[in-house]
């Protein structure tokens, strides 16, 4: 297995015991889970298109690494598609960022709303790189 496919595999591993965690109850793991599975999922894109893996855990910023990835590629409508997506959803993306930190070392606790906003967040993301990697990377 290759380092893409093993971020992939992680990313989507967390995002099913994020689920998990759902039925659990554990809002706090769901929210935290869902971060992870999100910046992996986005630095085994980057990984695939630029070679390395990015340093940063921000995912906005990811989205942005992305977006200018793309205008390099000469992909400008969908470099402009992943900006859209980051502003369209940029409070459900800093959920996700704040749980980053608050998680582990904040006495923060979710609720079962920012659980289920979290997956579906991280739903829409993996839609938008499948999107981005049909693109970029269309089968053979």
């Amino acid at each position: 297995m290759n380092h893409v496919e093993l971020l992939q595999r992680r990313s989507r591993a967390f995002y099913d015991y994020a689920s998990t965690a759902l039925e659990r109850g554990d809002h706090d793991v769901v929210v935290f889970m869902c971060e992870q599975a999100a910046q992996l999922r986005l630095k085994a894109l980057l990984l695939r298109m630029v070679g390395f893996v990015p340093r940063s855990h921000k995912v906005r910023e990811l989205l942005g690494m992305l977006s200018k990835s793309l205008e390099s590629i000469s992909k400008a409508e969908l470099s402009r598609e992943v900006t859209r997506f980051a502003e369209e959803n940029k409070d459900d993306l800093r959920l996700l960022e704040e749980a980053y930190a608050r998680s582990r070392y904040l006495a923060t606790a979710y609720e079962r709303e920012d659980a289920l906003r979290s997956l579906k967040m991280v739903e829409k993301l993996f839609k938008l790189v499948e999107d981005v990697e049909g693109n970029v990377f269309p089968p053979r």
